[in-house]
């Protein structure tokens, strides 16, 4: 019998029974009663940024870049079906994503979730690599990528993360480009799965009313014939990356009607429950100063500066920390000397009192009021998977941020030297 851990948070009345499996999966439930929808995550900690397979024998494989996102492809296809096609037939939603640190196949029904999780995890657990079909798909991704180099917002984002980083794989795109999928093989993916899609290295999470004992006896079942059984034993990499930035800036000349821009600030990495603190306090830096609902924001937008408010936001993963001031403007020169000296001034003197009180209550208001709960929970168990914190960690230090824990985030992070940015203009007509 597994022992069974409970977490719960009275703020929000929610808690979440976890364990983890003989075979080292763990296991995460999250009992919604009365709720009708049912959800399943099962995911890995590999990403995009998992350039290299370490062994424990010290024998170092190296992987190229987008692997990750082209083996999140292939996995859908199994020998005489695909997963996509079998879902579509049950009426299930069904996807994936990939990430710089993490991948996750997911599903979401309302009365088909027995069959969902089963098919997620026979599908998850077992790659069908063909020459055929590997060359096949290079081609499906190849398209994916041309598309993407002519797409303003993930041309300016890259292009920023090529300013800010020298050698950390952060500042590849998540699917590589071209040339970097074309040597992939049957045989590269395959070592790649058996590494890092061992049942140690993965979590699965359900959502939905559904009965604890039970859901666990019946993983339990379903992946006794997971056919990655190997556990092969893998080492972390931890990058080193320079503290200075590559250059200042970068333009990019596209089909767009108005500019967009990049701004980012390179950090010194951010680990554990630091990161996660630093994502929540990003969160309500953007709602308070720079929304909609800010005197600056207003003040741009009445003098044609900015078509939208920009965005402010944290990131952070294995060796790289930075954060991103996203714009569509409509001024660039206006506009960089304006948000410059915006930054300035919130270092020096931080936040007003009445926007933190404001935008703290309405977010703690959000999570325990309204469907952003279900957001922040299952964002929390990941989080706590890829950081080592408690499942609840988020709320909690939500409800214990301080306008002096954002004024010391300002001004450790605004640091005008390790400043760059990403410009994306018009073509010349």
């Amino acid at each position: 019998m597994n022992k069974i851990k409970t977490e719960r948070n009275n703020t929000i009345n929610e808690e979440v029974k976890s364990t983890v499996l003989e075979n080292g999966l763990r296991v995460y439930i999250y009992p919604r009663k009365g709720y009708t929808k049912k959800m399943g995550m099962l995911g890995t900690v590999f990403g995009s940024i998992d350039n290299e397979i370490i062994y424990e024998n010290n024998k170092v494989t190296k992987l190229p870049d987008g692997i990750a996102h082209f083996l999140e492809h292939k996995l859908f296809e199994q020998e005489g079906a695909n997963a996509l096609d079998i879902f579509s037939k049950m009426g299930v939603d069904t996807n994936a994503y990939t990430t710089f640190d993490h991948t996750v196949y997911y599903f979401e029904t309302a009365d088909k979730y027995e069959e969902s999780l089963e098919e997620l995890i026979e599908f998850v657990s077992s790659p069908y690599f063909t020459d055929k079909n590997v060359e096949k798909e290079k081609g499906i991704i190849g398209q994916e990528i041309k598309m993407y180099e002519d797409e303003p917002n993930a041309v300016v984002y890259y292009n920023l993360l090529k300013c800010l980083y020298k050698t950390h794989p952060v500042n590849i795109d998540i699917a590589g480009t071209i040339e970097t999928i074309t040597p992939i093989t049957k045989e590269i993916l395959y070592e790649c799965y058996n590494a890092y899609y061992s049942l140690s290295n993965m979590f699965l999470l359900i959502i939905g009313d559904v009965n604890v004992d039970e859901t666990i006896e019946e993983v339990k079942r379903l992946t006794k014939i997971y056919k990655n059984n190997k556990n092969i034993k893998i080492i972390k990499k931890e990058f080193i990356e320079q503290e200075e930035i590559v250059k200042k800036e970068i333009n990019k000349k596209l089909e767009v009607a108005v500019p967009m821009e990049c701004i980012g600030f390179k950090l010194n990495p951010y680990k554990g429950q630091k990161k996660i603190k630093g994502e929540i306090i990003a969160e309500i830096i953007n709602d308070a100063c720079f929304s909609k609902s800010s005197d600056f924001y207003e003040r741009l937008y009445e003098m044609g500066i900015v078509s939208s408010e920009p965005d402010f936001s944290f990131e952070g993963g294995n060796g790289y920390s930075y954060l991103l001031i996203s714009s569509y403007i409509i001024k660039v020169e206006e506009y960089e000397k304006e948000i410059i000296e915006y930054l300035e001034k919130l270092k020096k003197e931080g936040i007003k009192e009445e926007d933190f009180n404001r935008v703290i209550n309405k977010k703690i208001g959000d999570v325990i009021y309204s469907s952003e709960r279900m957001n922040w929970v299952y964002r929390s168990i990941i989080d706590g998977i890829l950081n080592d914190t408690e499942v609840f960690k988020p709320i909690q230090i939500l409800k214990e941020i301080t306008k002096e824990d954002i004024n010391d985030f300002l001004k450790e992070t605004i640091v005008f030297e390790k400043m760059a940015i990403s410009r994306i203009l018009p073509r010349d007509k």
